[in-house]
Formats: C-alpha cells, structure tokens, sequence
C-alpha cells in the first residue's frame, strides 16, 4: 500500500516552545478545548495526543482521539440488522454520541467498545414507541459500538490527508464481547457497520509546515512555565507516526445473520482473522529518534 506522500512531511524541525504551549492539555478529553481555542470549527476532528515523560523532555505515550460531531442526524436501522431474533418490524433510532466519547486507550486507530447504556436509541414497531422493560419480548438485547479510524483513500490529492472512520454495532455487551474471544479486542472483529464519516487531521501544522500534517496536542507531566522542556520535533513525530500507522481497515457486515456466522468462523479458526491495510497508509521512521536532552 502507498504511504502519505512525502510532500506532507517537509520542512522537518523542531516544534516552537510557544507554539507548544497553545496546544498544552491536561488530558487526551480535553483536546475539543484545545483546538476549538484555536479556532476550529469543523463537524469533526481526528489528531494524536502525546503524554510527556517527568521532566517534559520526551514522548512517554500517544494517544489517537477525534472529536466533534459524527453525524447531525440519528440513525435509524431494523433491529434485526443487530439481533438476529428481533421482531421484524421493529426499528431502532441511534442518537450518535459526540466522536470524543470514544476512547483510544488501547494505542490504536479502534476505540474500546462503547457500552449500549451510553448510547441514546430509542425502539419502536409501526408507529409504537417499545418501551425499555419490553425490550427482550421483541428479541432486543444488549449491545455496544466502537469506532473504527483509517486514512481516507483521497489523502494524497490537493485537499489533503484526512480520516475516515466507520462507527460498527455488535449485539452484546462490552463485557460479553471481550469474553467471547481474544479476538474480540482487534479491529479485525467484525460488526455491523452503522455509520460512515470523514474527519480532518487537528491541530491543523502551521502553513510553513514542521514535517508533519498535524501537531500534536502536549500533555506535560510537569508544569510548562516551571519546566519548559518539550521533545524534539524528531520525537514528536516520530510518536505520531506510530499511533497512525496502526491504521487497519474495519470488517464490516450488514446484517446479524451473516455477522454471527463470521463470529463462529473466527472461535473456531482465529487465523482467519482480517488484517486489512487501508489504500493510504502513515509512513513511520525507519528508526526511533535517539535519546535527547529536549529544548529549553
């Protein structure tokens, strides 16, 4: 697969102390703050946090997240495309949750699974709204989601690199699907694709560009007016690089049927698992920057 073209990596220097500090945060949730500060306005955002070690002078941890909007509108599927036992008839009406909801701790470009009980939805059958407490009468279980974030195949053109992301349901609870099988955890789990986005790469690099698309959003482990280090530009990229080239493609399936029988397929072979690399892939350094003092 090509990798982001080059073009999208000149200039390669070391980030501006200044410029660091306005995109300081105190955790990986409060990057909305961050770049809505800087003056983003967009539906949705996707960027990389890194956590700093001690004495801010290197990387300890990346982080991916988006945030934003991931859609206006609420979705609206058969519950049978999620439980294979569903009355027909029955629809369900997904109030998508905004996109910093979802939590990337596992270092990936896939979000831990999302619980059903945060989640709004809403069921009802010919006009009838079905309550709650009448859920399991019409076949209706638990479930949770999770969010599945890609290089859009269009990230060499003039527009730009941009995310793509696919939000997939499963029906069961996060709890049940990581019981059901290690496999659970992968991105190569399949689940019922519920919703297709893009999102652009935030904070935006400043116009003369530092060797990366993006900046990073700066968590230092110390105060950065009383320890004013930062990582060198090599090693801040070199964090992102990682975290974005764990990029793999989500499996998708349109209904509970064919998504169990896939299910059973991968219990019983877990080679068959799915490690699909996306069109565009995120080059990574052919070698970790060496140790460095940092900036002062």
């Amino acid at each position: 697969m090509p990798p982001l073209h080059k073009k999208w990596f000149k200039n390669e220097c070391d980030l501006d102390l200044d410029l660091a500090k306005t995109v300081l945060a105190r955790d990986t949730t409060a990057a909305h703050t961050v770049i809505t500060r800087l003056g983003w306005r967009g539906e949705r955002g996707a960027g990389v946090a890194v956590e700093l070690s001690p004495d801010n002078k290197h990387a300890a941890r990346a982080q991916f997240f988006m945030c934003g909007v991931l859609s206006a509108q609420p979705g609206t599927i058969a519950a049978t495309k999620l439980w294979e036992k569903a009355d027909k008839g029955v629809n369900m009406s997904i109030t998508f949750p905004h996109a910093q909801t979802f939590n990337f701790a596992n270092g990936s470009l896939a979000s831990d699974y999302l619980p059903g009980e945060a989640i709004k939805a809403a069921c009802s059958k010919n006009g009838e709204v079905v309550l709650p407490t009448d859920y399991e009468a019409h076949g209706i279980g638990e479930w949770c989601m999770r969010l599945v974030a890609y290089l859009d195949k269009g990230s060499n053109t003039a527009a730009g690199p941009r995310v793509k992301f696919t939000v997939l349901g499963f029906p069961a609870s996060e709890a049940e699907m990581l019981d059901k099988s290690d496999l659970a955890a992968d991105v190569g789990w399949p689940g019922v694709k519920l919703l297709e986005g893009q999102a652009d790469l935030v904070p935006a690099a400043p116009a003369e560009g530092w060797g990366c698309p993006m900046l990073p959003i700066i968590i230092p482990a110390a105060d950065m007016e009383a320890v004013p280090n930062i990582p060198s530009g090599e090693e801040l990229r070199f964090a992102i690089a990682k975290v974005m080239a764990t990029a793999r493609l989500p499996v998708p399936c349109t209904a509970a049927a064919s998504l169990l029988k896939r299910w059973t397929k991968l219990e019983q072979d877990p080679s068959a698992v799915e490690d699909r690399l996306p069109t565009i892939t995120w080059p990574v350094p052919a070698r970790q920057p060496p140790p460095q003092r940092g900036k002062l």
